[in-house]
Formats: structure tokens, C-alpha cells, sequence
């Protein structure tokens, strides 16, 4: 029982599902744990939930910050109180299988791996049809190298639910530009791993709280091309198969102009805000777009015929071809976000 794990959950105004996230990690199976709450200055009952928990469970610890609104600042924030032999990540509205810590505690233990991944469920309250991911491709029993587990992971062949050892996070510091920073630092915890193994137990990932950071659109989200441009730099400088870094430039391509085309219709808080996200998105693409990015693999590109990325490559390198379809594309996306805006109306 002296193998402690570090829980990390931050917290902010998430009162409607708290509760029931607390009370599966309070229940867990496997009780050498501490569990680190961050409240981002919530304006709901959060705090006195957490409070309340802590005050009748000496392993739960609250540490309160000013509003931030990022994982990424949440986490810079909490490594230097994080005590746990490993550490384990959690959203205030998932939920823990009573085993999902014992179970995954064990498998490190036998196998002496860096990181070690539980069953995930995508979960819908009252839905026994979630889709649910069981090792790689139902394999539990199969050992990854880091770089396996990173290139499994770009398509969600495998999750990024892990436990991770505390001692992967040396030297690592959570990029603060983007609230999705997580998503490449996983990825880096994973190419840092011995080995990754997988574990019974399951994590449930709520999909169906509309509040979600991951469920709204805003300007944070433009930003994001931050995080996909770092996803792309650690996958050409490791070594990366030709066809995932290919697929990450194109990723990012894509991107960057669909963020461009709804950036001319989005209603943006401020003009200020519109103002900004308009500055970086033409900063971004003078910066990282350049002849150089752009045909850097222009090899692969020719003899796999991949006919989207030449149309990129000419869209991106011929400044009057990127003014003249960017209306066109705007158009079109305004039309596919306000129907798909009207359906989600009707079903409310």
C-alpha cells in the first residue's frame, strides 16, 4: 500500500455532475490515493463540494486558483503538489469503476511499465450502447513502445486516459497557448513511456454535457492550431512513419483554413477578440506556412496522388488563389454550421 496515486481533477463550476465524480473516486477499491481538486474560482456550489469532501476525507486536498480556463495552466499550476508514485488525469464529469485504480495500480506493478491504460468508455448517461475502447483492438494483453502507443494513439486506436509515473513529467511544461495542450503532451508521455500496457478497469468519459469545453465553440478554439503545429513538430523530428507526419501537415492545412473561413462569420465576444484571432490566424499562416512547410513532402504527396493536400499546397503558396476561395469556402461553411446549429435546436 506505500504505491501512492496522485488523482488530478479540475474543477469549475461543474456542480451538476461533481457529485457523482467524487463519490467514484471517494469508492474506489484501491485506497492509497490523494486526490488534488483545483477550482478555477468557480461562481457555483462547486467549492462547497469539494470542501465538503475534504473535510470528511483527509485524502482529498483543495487548492483554489485565479480563473484560468485551461487544463494546460491547471496542470503547470498543480505538478509541484502532485506526491503520487503516478498521477492520474480526470475531467470533474467522468466517472471511475470501483477497480479502475486497483486494477490499473496492479498492472503497473507487474509489469514495471511507465504508463498503463484502463478500458474507456464514451459515455452517454442511460445509453447501453456506448462505444467503448478495450486495449488496442481488444488486446489487453499486448506491451507498446512509446512510439507505437504514440502513433496508436492519433486515431484513437488507443485513449489518452492513462496512469502515468509522476516521474515522466521532469522537464515537461504544459504549452499554455491552446486549451487542447493536453492532447500533444499526452503524446509526449507516451513517447517518453518504457512500455505501455493496459489494465481492466474502466474510465467513463462523459460525452453528453453540453457545457463541456470540449463540446463549445469560441475563439479558444482557433488557437488550437498551436497545439496541432507542436503534434506535427513531434512527429517529424521522432522518426514518425512518412504517412502520419503527411497526415498531420494536411491536419493542420485544413485546419488553419476552416478556422480562417468561420472566422468571417463567427460571432466573436468582442471586436477585440475578433481582432485577435484575425492577427494570429494571418501571423500563422505567414509563419508556419512557408514554401518550405508546405512541400516538405511534396514526394510523398506526388506518388500517393493525394489530390486534397496538391490543392492545399497551390491554395497556401498562391496568396490570390488563398484570398479567392476563402469567401467561397466561408459561404459554404455558414451554410453546414446553421443547419447543423437548426437540428440541434429542434432536438432541445
Amino acid at each position: 500500500m506505500s504505491f501512492l496515486v496522485s488523482v488530478i481533477i479540475p474543477v469549475y463550476n461543474g456542480e451538476k455532475y461533481l457529485q457523482e465524480t467524487l463519490e467514484s473516486v471517494k469508492n474506489q477499491a484501491y485506497s492509497n490515493i490523494e486526490v488534488l481538486f483545483i477550482d478555477d474560482s468557480s461562481t457555483d456550489s462547486s467549492l462547497s463540494i469539494l470542501n465538503a469532501f475534504a473535510a470528511n476525507d483527509n485524502r482529498f486536498k483543495v487548492f483554489k486558483k485565479e480563473r484560468g480556463g485551461m487544463v494546460p495552466k491547471t496542470m503547470n499550476f498543480i505538478k509541484p503538489h502532485i506526491n503520487g508514485d503516478c498521477f492520474y488525469y480526470s475531467s470533474q464529469d467522468d466517472i471511475f469503476s470501483e477497480d479502475l485504480i486497483k486494477s490499473m495500480v496492479e498492472k503497473q506493478i507487474q509489469t514495471q511499465a511507465d504508463t498503463v491504460l484502463p478500458d474507456m468508455e464514451f459515455y452517454h448517461e442511460n445509453n447501453p450502447e456506448n462505444k467503448t475502447i478495450v486495449g488496442l483492438n481488444g488486446n489487453r494483453n499486448i506491451e507498446l513502445t512509446g512510439k507505437e502507443a504514440l502513433i496508436a494513439s492519433l486515431d484513437w486506436a488507443i485513449h489518452g486516459f492513462a496512469l502515468f509515473k509522476t516521474s515522466l513529467l521532469e522537464g515537461v511544461y504544459f504549452p499554455e497557448d491552446a486549451f487542447d495542450s493536453d492532447e500533444y503532451i499526452t503524446r509526449k508521455l507516451f513517447l517518453k513511456s518504457n512500455k505501455v500496457v493496459f489494465s481492466e478497469g474502466c474510465f467513463f468519459y462523459r460525452q453528453d454535457n453540453k457545457n463541456a469545453i470540449t463540446k463549445t465553440f469560441s475563439a479558444k478554439n482557433i488557437y488550437t492550431l498551436n497545439t496541432a503545429k507542436k503534434m506535427y513538430d513531434l512527429l517529424d523530428e521522432n522518426d514518425v512513419p512518412k504517412e502520419y507526419v503527411f497526415q498531420a501537415q494536411q491536419t493542420l492545412l485544413g485546419n488553419h483554413f476552416g478556422f480562417s473561413a468561420i472566422h468571417s462569420f463567427f460571432n466573436f465576444k468582442s471586436n477585440i477578440e475578433k481582432e485577435k484571432t484575425r492577427d494570429f490566424l494571418i501571423d500563422f499562416k505567414k509563419n508556419v506556412f512557408t514554401n518550405a512547410f508546405v512541400f516538405q513532402n511534396l514526394n510523398y504527396v506526388i506518388t500517393r496522388l493525394k489530390l486534397k493536400y496538391m490543392i492545399f499546397s497551390m491554395v497556401y503558396s498562391i496568396t490570390f488563389l488563398f484570398d479567392l476561395v476563402k469567401p467561397v469556402y466561408s459561404m459554404y461553411i455558414k451554410i453546414k454550421w446553421e443547419r447543423k446549429l437548426n437540428v440541434s435546436h429542434q432536438n432541445d
